[in-house]
């Protein structure tokens, strides 16, 4: 499929439950008051991708949001965790478990980038498999950072657009995440 019928068979699907699919043309899209490359709203049910980036950048995005959608439509217990919980807590305010918490949104995210990658080889979608892995592999190991300073990346920062973190990075997904190699948490930090 080309990009367009990508997204076309996305929005299909995401119709089927109820869930609008908006694409704008900018960098970034709000997501709870930070600055994001997509998000899945189950209450508002839209699926939001900023597409103004790479096109396999934000195409990978559209997948793993709409993975994210298919999450929820399957009931998985700890999407409610994510959506309501993290941002609270990069907002500055207490939760009952941080580092939980984190290895939970972890959990839930690598569940979402195995299903975004599974998408990409169904769709047979015109996005680097390999690639793609390892901006999930940066995405993944950056929970680790985020734990760590308790902030999100800086606006400034599309980790799939940089080769430099990419490289990093392995190009299947990792099967582990409790700990970031050195070299990887430096650049990492540096997004911050």
């Amino acid at each position: 499929m080309n990009a367009d019928e990508v997204v076309r068979e996305i929005t299909r699907r995401s119709w089927r439950f109820g869930v609008a699919v908006l694409l704008s043309p900018e960098r970034h899209i709000d997501s709870d008051g930070h600055p994001s490359g997509g998000h899945f709203d189950e209450d508002g049910k839209i699926l939001a991708v900023a597409t103004g980036r790479l096109q396999d950048t934000w195409l990978g995005t559209l997948l793993h949001e709409y993975s994210h959608l298919t999450q929820w439509v399957e009931g998985q217990p700890a999407w409610s965790l994510y959506r309501d919980e993290m941002w609270d807590w990069i907002d500055g305010k207490a939760i009952r478990n941080p580092r939980e918490a984190v290895k939970t949104v972890q959990a839930v995210e690598e569940d979402c980038e195995r299903r975004a990658v599974r998408l990409i080889k169904e769709l047979d979608a015109p996005i680097d498999v390999q690639k793609y892995a390892r901006g999930a592999n940066a995405y993944l190991h950056f929970h680790n950072t985020r734990a760590e300073r308790r902030k999100w990346m800086r606006p400034d920062v599309i980790m799939m657009e940089r080769p430099e973190l990419l490289a990093l990075c392995n190009p299947t997904i990792d099967a582990k995440f409790d700990k970031t190699p050195p070299l990887l948490r430096a650049a990492l930090l540096d997004c911050i």
